[in-house]
């Protein structure tokens, strides 16, 4: 691997991410860090940058996530491998595919009701299973020989074979027990541990995927990609997965329970998964299923009642940090939710959540009624408040002007001073606020006008870095 290629995974790697803390932490030094990364990478002498938490929410769940240096290359083993991993998924697969996330995979189950039940007016049966600790279950020689058969397969050029196994290998023998750093307390662990959902206090070091990965999220994916297909192409059965979640869509009641008892069997015996005892769901169409945070009913599609309420505790909690130092924190949650809600038959439950906002962000904010999302106030802006608070201002050409009084600096060249500026140079020509460079007052403010030897060095300036005089 060359630096070329080490950057363009980073910058690509970076996108959607330079606000979370080891982004930012990386990016302050990332031309040494880059090159050390790859100087390790090509003594083959890397080590796993892995830490631990419980994320609460809906429920205590262990996240086992990467510092930025593995990100870089789990981005870079994606690019080359996740074409070859679509091609042998089906379009009942979904999750962390372009085209084929949440909301399509609920689309999804409720055409397939339409369809069986010929539009509502015949009888069918939901189906719904879930594979019991999907992540933690998982065998680590079986995923990497089927990656390793994947690229020995497919990928032709010898040094990057070489450097996509040793990436798969590095990433799927990661063991979290040994190197991941906990940053939740230990006492957040006992539940998961009793009940056997722990990978980071495992005792088997063969065993568990690290969820929070986007390796293992693609993974899982592949994982059971044959199981799809005997299931759909097969089958010919309605069927949706989303990760561990599945949804078979039947006629026949007793049929498809039988089939479903025998996809249980196959699943354990051949890939080793074993589906949840109390996770088990069969009912007529018309009662409806939930699926995916979504309760899905006769021609319609509802928000579940658990992500109306995690909602609601989300406004509470901003309610009582009404700053305009939390505004866009503020924005990025609620209008997740609001985002979610837009998709499915939920104006009601809207109105009601935004009247739950409390007065004091009106300040800072309004609703806007024909996008359905909140939107920050004049003045209130993320560009506004940068202005004010480190007193520089940001153009639209994204660079930064900086000025001790926090006025705004020259565009191509750097602030004059301020003596023997009259107002109009001799000549020049040109009336305050013009220069010869095109004239006008640049963003709104304007030019001081110059002194004829301001003109004089600015010309000279210019000159010396290649500019037009």
């Amino acid at each position: 691997m060359v630096l070329r290629t080490l950057i363009d995974d980073y910058l690509g790697c970076r996108a959607n991410k330079r606000r979370s803390p080891d982004s930012v932490h990386f990016e302050l030094h990332w031309e040494r860090d880059l090159a050390r990364l790859l100087g390790d990478f090509n003594d083959r002498t890397l080590v796993s940058f892995l830490y631990a938490f419980v994320n609460p929410n809906p429920r205590d769940r262990e996240v086992i996530a990467c510092l930025m240096q593995l990100k870089i290359l789990q981005h870079h083993f994606d690019l080359r491998v996740r074409p070859l991993v679509e091609e042998g998924l089906t379009g009942s697969t979904f999750n962390n595919r372009v085209g084929y996330g949440c909301d399509r995979a609920i689309l999804k189950a409720r055409d397939d009701i339409r369809k069986v039940s010929k539009n509502y007016t015949r009888d069918c049966y939901i189906i719904k299973r879930d594979i019991k600790s999907y992540f933690p279950s998982t065998d680590l020689d079986r995923s990497y020989e089927n990656y390793r058969a994947l690229i020995e397969e497919r990928i032709e050029d010898g040094g990057e074979k070489d450097d996509l196994l040793y990436i798969l290998h590095r990433v799927n023998y990661a063991y979290p027990q040994e190197h991941a750093r906990l940053k939740s307390p230990r006492f957040r662990w006992d539940g998961i541990i009793a009940d056997g959902k722990s990978v980071v206090f495992n005792n088997d070091p063969r065993r568990g995927a690290c969820l929070g990965n986007q390796f293992w999220q693609v993974e899982k994916n592949y994982a059971l990609a044959e199981f799809d297909r005997f299931q759909v192409d097969t089958c010919g059965l309605r069927y949706t997965r989303f990760v561990d979640d599945m949804v078979w869509v039947v006629e026949n009641k007793e049929a498809g329970l039988s089939h479903v008892a025998t996809s249980e069997r196959m699943l354990l015996d051949e890939y080793g998964y074993r589906m949840h005892q109390r996770k088990r769901y069969q009912q007529h169409y018309s009662k409806g299923v939930t699926f995916l945070g979504a309760k899905i009913k006769f021609g319609r599609i509802y928000a579940s009642d658990r992500v109306v309420r995690n909602c609601k505790m989300a406004i509470r909690k901003w309610n009582r940090l009404a700053y305009p130092s939390m505004l866009g924190h503020f924005l990025d949650s609620i209008n997740s939710y609001l985002g979610n809600f837009k998709h499915k038959n939920a104006y009601g439950i809207i109105r009601d959540l935004v009247d739950e906002v409390g007065p004091k962000w009106e300040k800072y904010c309004h609703y806007n009624d024909d996008r359905r999302c909140f939107e920050a106030n004049e003045g209130y802006r993320h560009r506004e408040l940068l202005e004010r608070k480190y007193h520089f201002r940001l153009n639209k050409d994204k660079h930064r002007h900086y000025d001790k009084t926090g006025n705004r600096g020259q565009k191509e060249c750097p602030a004059l001073p301020r003596q023997g500026q009259g107002g109009e140079a001799e000549g020049d020509g040109l009336r305050g606020g013009q220069d010869r460079r095109g004239g006008g007052h640049e963003g709104g403010v304007r030019r001081r006008p110059l002194a004829e030897e301001d003109v004089a060095r600015r010309d000279q300036r210019c000159r010396g870095r290649g500019g037009r005089a």
